[in-house]
Order: structure tokens, then sequence, then C-alpha cells
């Protein structure tokens, strides 16, 4: 397979419609790496090298610790074009799904936030990867991409990465693109990515930009947390694109088996905005809404035990939160209704333990029940 260069094959990966995916070793380093190859049935079609050729200069074009880095170009004696990328050891965040089932709100907004770096590097040289999914995400093993033990998550296979000119891209007036655009680009009017993560301007065949990506992670963070999509109980490809266009989502807190903050059902309707103007308008705002939302989260789990009321740590209900809540109001002499349990507290006296105080409550109920009950049944009504 990879007979004439520098590196011998170990495994195949991996097979698609164009490649294929194999492990490989360099001969004289003795260094594992991974190897994509044009299938060899393709090999000497100049519309599949070409592609390939494209999607390794804008993998080396990026430089972000969140996508997969390219090592080297070439092409085999035999004529398949290959490219070759850096070894990861790990699994895919689609792998991580199946395996535990959906992640903590906490864990899911850093895993995301680091593929919107990745994303967002791409799109400062104008690539659009347009097929961000589980299976195109890696969760690094922990410690084996950075130090510390951090898991790293890197963006993988820009196989279908859309090239933007200059001004769509941002770059400078004048400036050259980072990267050259296919000589055989996709035809008009077709689909390009996934129908499953598609946003509705790919249903709808139209041209895309960094938005685009965006919609897909919104799909990524809605997954991560509630274990399936918006709209996992559409199956048929072309409904699912309908979908996509025109149908509204359910907020993931609907359907999440966890707590799902305000904010973040917010901000994930925002990134699945219809409109491709209504949603964040880069992957860089995307992530720091997701910083701001996990800042809030680390706040209130490292001080929400202390300021827990107390009825959420006995389980009391809304009755027992209006004692609870029950402030004086005004001068001294003044009286203040304390809600639905329509006490009046004195604001000059002084102050009471307010267990204590429900808790006597709770056990003179008790026992008026009980007297009530003997009485009722000594009179031969119960």
């Amino acid at each position: 397979m990879l007979e004439g260069t520098p590196y011998r094959a170990v495994r195949v990966l991996g097979r698609g419609g164009m490649g294929e995916v194999v492990e490989a070793e360099h001969r004289a380093l003795r260094k594992r790496v991974v190897v994509k190859l044009v299938r060899r049935a393709l090999a000497h079609d100049p519309r599949f090298a070409d592609r390939l050729q494209v999607e390794a200069r804008a993998l080396a074009a990026v430089s972000s610790l969140h996508v997969v880095s390219v090592l080297d170009l070439g092409q085999t004696p035999s004529g398949r074009p290959y490219f070759v990328m850096e070894r990861l050891e790990g699994r895919t965040l689609g792998e991580e799904l199946q395996r535990r089932g959906p992640l903590p709100v906490a864990e899911a907004i850093e895993l995301v936030r680091q593929v919107l770096a990745g994303l967002a590097a791409a799109h400062r040289v104008g690539l659009v990867h347009r097929d961000v999914k589980l299976d195109n995400v890696f969760l690094c093993a922990p410690g084996a991409a950075a130090p510390g033990g951090a898991r790293v998550a890197k963006v993988l296979d820009f196989g279908v990465a859309k090239v933007l000119d200059g001004a769509l891209a941002g770059a400078a007036p004048g400036a050259p693109p980072a990267v050259d655009g296919p000589a055989y680009p996709t035809d008009a009017g077709l689909l390009v990515g996934t129908p499953r993560t598609a946003s509705p301007e790919q249903a709808r065949c139209q041209p895309v930009d960094g938005r685009a990506d965006v919609y897909a992670v919104g799909l990524l963070m809605y997954t991560l947390v509630v274990g399936h999509g918006p709209f996992a109980h559409v199956e048929d490809a072309l409904a699912l694109l309908r979908a996509h266009v025109v149908e509204p989502p359910a907020p993931p807190s609907r359907y999440a088996g966890q707590r799902i903050p305000g904010a973040l059902d917010r901000a994930v309707l925002r990134a699945l905005a219809k409109r491709p103007e209504e949603r964040f308008q880069s992957a860089e705002a995307f992530g720091e809404e997701l910083g701001r939302i996990g800042a809030a989260l680390a706040e209130e789990d490292g001080s929400g035990r202390a300021a827990r009321r107390p009825e959420a740590e006995a389980g009391w209900g809304p009755q027992s939160r209006a004692w609870f809540e029950a402030r004086p109001e005004g001068t001294s002499g003044a009286r203040a209704g304390a809600g639905v349990a329509g006490v009046a507290v004195e604001a000059g006296a002084a102050p009471v333990d307010a267990r204590l105080f429900a808790g006597l409550t709770l056990a003179s109920t008790v026992v008026f029940s009980a007297i009530a009950a003997l009485v009722l049944r000594g009179m031969g009504v119960w």
C-alpha cells in the first residue's frame, strides 16, 4: 500500500468513498503516524487527487492545538496521492457519547469550546469545515496531546471543507488567500456534508460561511448534554433536511436528564437559528458565550452549597419557602405580609430562628392531626 514511500503500513483504520486511512510508521524514524490515501480505483481521477491535496494544505495552514496536524504530503509510486497526519490516542466524541451517555454540562461546555477554538482558527484562514459532527471530533486521551493530563478535543476531516476567498474570510484587502481553492469545485445544487448535521443553508444547497459550522456545533452541544439531537425523531433524509430548514428545535432542557441552565438553552437555540444572521456571527462569539456560562456554573458549584436555601436542603415546598422569605419592611412598628402563609412580622421584633419556627409548626401540625384522627375514630366517623 505504501511501498516506495518513507512509510510502512501497519493497519487499516477506515475506508470511505474517496479514500483509506491507515496507521503507519516512518521507516527511518520509527514514529507512528496516520496516512490518508485516495482509493486505488480513484487514484488517477484528478478530481480526487485535487480534493485530497486541498484538504492537506488546508490543515497545514491552520495553526491550532484543536485541529489535527499535517506532517507530509506525497504520492506513492503507483500514483496514489496521500498525506500524513499526527497519530492521536483516544476516541471520537461519538464513541465517548456511546460509552458514557450524555456528558455533564460543564464538561460538554469545555469540550465544545475547544472545538470552536479549532474552527475559529480554520475560519481565519478561509476554511469552512461543512461536516462538523461527533465522529469528526477526536477526544485525545488524558495527557496525550497536552501537558498536565488535560483532555484535548481536535477537529478532524476537512475533506469537504469550503475554501472562501479573502473577502469572505475576513482577510485584509488584496491579501492572497491562505489556501488555494480546489481546481474542481463542487457542482452547484449538490448537498455537501451530512444530512443529520447540515445547516439550513446547506440543506438548501446555498452558499455557506463560518456560521454553517456554528449551527453544526449547536447541534453538537445539544447532543452532548441530551444524548441526541433536536431532530432525532426524524429518520428520512429528505424530512431531516426539511426539519433543519423549517422545524423549530425544542430547547435541550426539555429532553435532558440533567439540569440545563437557562443561559445554555438560549445559547444553543441561538446557534441553531434558521437564518445565519440570527446566530452567533463567529465561532469565537459562540465560544465566549459558552465561557461565560461555564464560569457561572463553576461559581455556582463553588458557592452553591453555602448559598443554598434551607428548603432546598430539606426538600420543602413552596409554602415552606414563604416562611423563610418573610422579611420585615419599613420602620419600627410597621407590619409586613409574608406571602401565601399570611404571617405578619414586627419589624422591630427580635429575630426568630426560621428553622426552629418551621420545625415547631410542622410538629404541631402532626400532633393536631393525630388528635383529630383519634377523636373522629372515637365518634365512629373514621
